[in-house]
C-alpha cells in the first residue's frame, strides 16, 4: 500500500520491518502463516475459482484447509481438498453465498459478514450464526468463518487474523514480542512500537506471571497449550483472556518462536464467578433449610446432601455421599428414579412434583415430595440434578383416608348385599386408599369369643390363613381388632415391632410388610357388629385426622349395613357422605370453610329458577357440595398461602378440577357428578380449564356451578384479599354473561338474588 503522493505508508513500513525482523530469526512467511492457520480454532479454506469457457465462475474447488475444517465438516482434510463447493453444499447457491464468493473474486472486494445465518448440511436442519471473512488471493478466495452462536472470537486465516477480529501475538522462544496484530491494538490499546521488543510479562497481571512462564516453557519444549490469565490494557484495565499457543519451528525443526491467539473471556469469567456466588448462596440456604436438599450426579449417586437429612431421615450426610440414591427409595417407588433420570438428564427438564417413599435410617419408609432440577454447564450438558425433599407423610396418609372414605361411600351407595359391600369396602381401602391390607372381622358370641374374618382385600389376604383373633381378655384378644370390639373404641398400633401386645402376630406381619395397624368398631343398630382392620407399610400411619375420617366411614358402614339388613332408605347416609367428603377439603383450607355448601345452596336455587326437576336438582346439589374435592391433591400451604402464586403453583391448584374428576369418576353415580366436578371451571368462550370446553359442550349443571362458585368466592374473604362483597360479585358475574358464563344461567341467578336470596349461614348470623 502507498500514500496518495506515492510514498510508503506507515503500515507498509511496519510490515516491511516486521518481515525483516522475523526473517532474521528464521521465521519465514510460510512457516508463520501455517502456524497461525493451525493455531486458531475456526475453519479456514482456500477456494480456487472454476470458470467456464466464457470466463464466468461456475464453481469453487477446495485447494487448502486447516485442521479445524475436519471437525466442522466431519471429513478428513485430505478428503475435502479437491472437492467442489456446490457438489458438497448445494444449498450454498440458493442462499446467495455462492454469488457473494464470486463477487469477491471478480471485484477484489473483501467479504465481511457478521452473524450470517447458515443451515448446517448435516441433515439436522440446525441454523447457526457465523461471522464470515473472505479475501481474494489471485484467482482464489480465502475464507474463514467463525461460529458466533457460541460467542467464539477466534479466526483461522492469517490475513484475517491480522486485520479483523482475532487478537494475536508472536513471541520468540525467549518471550520477546516480535509482532502484534492491529486487532490487538484495538483490544488492549497498546501500539505496536510500545510492546514489540519487550517481554510478554509486561502485558499480564503480576499475579499471573507464573502462568506465562510455565506456558512459555511448554512452548519452548514444542508443546501447544491453552491458559487463562489476566491481560493489562494500556488504560489500566484488566481483561480476562484465554490464550492459545502453538510453537513455530524453523527449517531445522527447532522451535524458533510461538504464535499466541488471545481471546477476551471477561464476560464468561464474570458469569462463572456469578455462578459460583449463586452456588455458595444456594448451599447456604440449603444447609439452613428444613427441607432435605441433595445433588445427584449423572450416575444417580449422592454428590452432596444438606445437614437437614439427619433431622428428617436420620442419616448423616457423610453416610450418603457416593451411595446410590435408589438405595434410599422404597422398593415400590424405585421406578420413579428411572423416570426422573430420563426427564432430568436425558431431556434436561424439571421433574416435579412426585411423592415417593424414602427410607429413614431406622428402615421405615417416609413419604416425601420430590422436586428435581437439571444443572447445565456452559456447553448445555446436564452435569447434575439438584433435588429437594419435603416431608409429606401426614398429608399423604390423610389423603389416603379421605380417598378411602370417598370410595367407601360410593360402595355403600351402590351396595345391594352386605357380603359384597364388605368385600368391596376392603378392596377400596387398598385400591383407592393405598393401604397394604384391609379386612373386616365380625364379633362371634360363642365360647372363646372368636373374631371371624368375613371380608378382606385380595392383596396380602394370606395373612389371615390360620390366624387366631379373639375379643376376650386372653393373649389373642389384645390385638387391635379384639380391643376395638371389646371396648367399642378405635385401636392403633403405631409400630408392630415395638408393641408387645402384638407379639402373637408380629412375625407374620413382618413377612407381609406391615408396620402399623388400626381397627375401628362398626356398630349396627347401636351394637358392635365387628371391626374394620387397616394395615400400612410404614409406622405411625394412623394419626388423629385419619382416625376421624375412618370413624366417619365406619358410621356410614353401620348405617349401610342397617339398610341392607332392614331394607331402610340409605338416602340420608348418602347425603351425609357427600358432606363428609366436602369437609375433607374444607378442613384443609380454613379460609374457604363452608364454600362448597354455600355454592351448593345457590346452585340449587338457580336450578329451581331454571325449572330443573327435583331429581336433577338433587344431583346438582351433591356435585356442587363436592365440586372442590380435587383440592385434596393440592399442597396445604398453597391453599392457605396469602399473596400471589407462581405460574407453577397456580398450575398445581388448577389441577384440582382434573383430580376431582379422577376421584369422583371411580364411582357409579345416578347423576353426572364426575363431569360436573370436572367442568365447573370451563367457560362459554373456551377460556376455562382443564379441557377448554365451550358453549353447549359444557353440562348445564357445570355452567350453574361455575356461576355460583364465582359469586361465592368473590363475595367471601380469601387469604390473599378481603371479601369484595355481594354487589361486586354480582357485577362480575353479570359482566361475564355470554362470554364466560351462560347468559340464561346468569339471568336465573339475577332473579334468585332479586327474590332476596342469602346464604343460610348469613341468615343464621342475622
Amino acid at each position: 500500500m502507498v500514500a496518495v503522493d506515492g510514498s510508503a505508508t506507515p503500515a507498509d513500513e511496519h510490515k516491511g520491518w516486521m518481515d525483516a525482523s522475523l526473517a532474521a530469526i528464521g521465521i519465514g512467511p510460510l512457516a508463520r502463516l501455517r502456524a497461525v492457520l493451525e493455531t486458531l480454532v475456526d475453519p479456514h479454506v482456500l477456494l480456487l475459482a472454476v470458470r467456464d469457457e466464457q470466463g464466468a465462475i461456475v464453481e469453487f474447488e477446495y485447494v487448502d484447509a486447516n485442521s479445524a475444517v475436519e471437525k466442522f465438516f466431519g471429513t478428513p482434510v485430505d478428503q475435502v481438498i479437491g472437492t467442489r463447493l456446490l457438489e458438497r453444499h448445494g444449498a450454498s447457491a440458493s442462499d446467495g453465498l455462492f454469488e457473494e464468493y464470486v463477487h469477491v473474486v471478480d471485484t477484489g472486494e473483501d467479504l465481511v459478514q457478521d452473524r450470517r445465518p447458515y443451515e448446517l448440511h448435516d441433515g439436522s436442519g440446525r441454523v447457526r450464526s457465523f461471522d464470515v471473512r473472505g479475501r481474494k488471493v489471485g484467482d482464489a478466495l480465502s475464507i474463514t468463518w467463525h461460529d458466533v452462536t457460541a460467542q467464539s472470537d477466534a479466526l483461522d486465516h492469517f490475513e484475517l487474523l491480522a486485520e479483523n477480529t482475532a487478537d494475536a501475538l508472536i513471541f520468540t522462544r525467549h518471550g520477546v514480542i516480535q509482532w502484534v496484530s492491529p486487532s490487538f491494538t484495538e483490544q488492549f490499546g497498546w501500539a505496536p512500537d510500545e510492546v514489540v521488543g519487550r517481554h510478554g510479562e509486561m502485558l499480564v497481571h503480576p499475579d499471573d506471571v507464573d502462568i506465562v512462564l510455565r506456558s512459555r516453557a511448554g512452548l519452548g519444549a514444542g508443546r501447544s497449550g491453552r491458559v487463562r490469565l489476566r491481560h493489562l490494557r494500556k488504560d489500566g484495565g484488566v481483561v480476562w483472556c484465554e490464550s492459545s499457543g502453538r510453537p513455530v519451528r524453523g527449517d531445522d525443526g527447532e522451535v524458533e518462536g510461538a504464535v499466541i491467539a488471545v481471546r477476551d473471556i471477561t464476560d464468561q469469567v464474570e458469569a462463572e464467578e456469578e455462578a459460583r456466588r449463586s452456588e455458595a448462596r444456594y448451599r447456604l440456604v440449603a444447609e439452613h433449610s428444613s427441607d432435605v436438599v441433595y445433588v445427584a450426579d449423572p450416575d444417580g449417586d449422592f454428590a452432596w446432601v444438606s445437614p437437614s437429612v439427619e433431622t428428617v431421615l436420620g442419616w448423616r450426610p457423610e453416610d450418603l455421599i457416593g451411595t446410590p440414591v435408589i438405595d434410599l427409595l422404597a422398593e415400590e417407588d424405585r421406578d420413579v428414579r428411572e423416570r426422573g433420570r430420563q426427564v432430568v438428564f436425558a431431556e434436561g427438564r424439571r421433574f416435579a412434583p412426585v411423592e415417593v417413599r424414602f427410607l429413614a435410617r431406622t428402615g421405615a419408609p417416609l413419604w416425601m415430595s420430590l422436586w428435581s432440577e437439571p444443572v447445565v454447564d456452559a456447553a448445555g450438558t446436564v452435569t447434575a440434578a439438584v433435588c429437594s425433599l419435603r416431608e409429606c407423610q401426614r398429608e399423604v396418609l390423610e389423603r389416603w383416608a379421605a380417598t378411602t372414605l370417598s370410595a367407601g361411600n360410593a360402595v355403600l351407595a351402590e351396595a345391594t348385599d352386605e357380603a359384597t359391600m364388605l368385600d368391596e369396602m376392603c378392596e377400596a381401602g387398598v385400591r383407592n386408599g393405598g393401604y397394604r391390607f384391609v379386612w373386616y372381622g365380625r364379633k362371634v358370641d360363642a365360647p372363646g369369643c372368636p373374631v371371624e374374618p368375613v371380608a378382606m382385600s385380595e392383596a396380602e389376604r394370606s395373612y389371615l390363613d390360620g390366624i387366631e383373633v379373639t375379643w376376650d381378655d386372653g393373649p389373642f384378644g389384645q390385638g387391635p381388632a379384639g380391643r376395638a370390639i371389646r371396648t367399642g373404641r378405635p385401636q392403633i398400633v403405631p409400630d408392630m415391632r415395638d408393641d408387645p401386645d402384638y407379639a402373637p402376630w408380629s412375625a407374620r406381619a413382618a413377612v407381609h410388610g406391615f408396620r402399623s395397624a388400626m381397627a375401628l368398631p362398626v356398630r349396627v343398630n347401636g351394637r358392635v357388629d365387628g371391626a374394620i382392620n387397616v394395615y400400612a407399610s410404614q409406622p405411625d400411619a394412623f394419626g388423629p385426622r385419619v382416625v376421624q375420617l375412618f370413624e366417619d366411614l365406619t358410621r356410614a358402614m353401620g348405617i349401610g349395613m342397617e339398610r341392607l339388613r332392614d331394607r331402610r332408605d340409605l338416602q340420608v347416609a348418602f347425603a351425609n357422605s357427600i358432606d363428609l367428603i366436602a369437609s375433607v377439603v374444607e378442613s384443609r383450607d380454613p379460609y374457604t370453610a363452608g364454600h362448597q355448601a354455600r355454592v351448593a345452596e345457590l346452585a340449587a336455587a338457580i336450578g329451581v329458577q331454571l325449572g330443573l326437576d327435583d331429581r336433577r336438582i338433587e344431583g346438582l346439589t351433591y356435585a356442587a357440595t363436592i365440586h372442590d374435592v380435587g383440592k385434596v391433591g393440592v399442597p396445604i400451604d398453597l391453599l392457605s398461602r396469602p399473596g400471589a402464586l407462581s405460574t407453577e403453583e397456580l398450575a398445581l391448584i388448577k389441577r384440582h378440577a382434573l383430580v376431582g374428576w379422577e376421584i369422583t369418576n371411580r364411582f357409579e353415580w345416578p347423576w353426572p357428578v364426575a363431569d360436573i366436578v370436572h367442568q365447573h371451571h370451563e367457560r362459554m368462550d373456551g377460556s376455562g380449564y382443564p379441557q377448554g370446553l365451550s358453549g353447549d359442550d359444557i353440562l348445564l349443571e357445570a355452567r350453574i356451578v361455575a356461576v355460583a362458585d364465582v359469586y361465592e368466592a368473590v363475595s367471601s374473604r380469601r387469604p390473599y384479599r378481603a371479601a369484595l362483597g355481594t354487589d361486586t360479585a354480582r357485577a362480575m358475574v353479570v359482566e361475564g354473561a355470554g362470554t364466560l358464563y351462560d347468559p340464561d344461567v346468569v339471568a336465573a341467578f339475577e332473579r334468585v338474588l332479586d327474590d332476596g336470596f342469602t346464604f343460610e349461614d348469613d341468615r343464621d348470623r342475622t
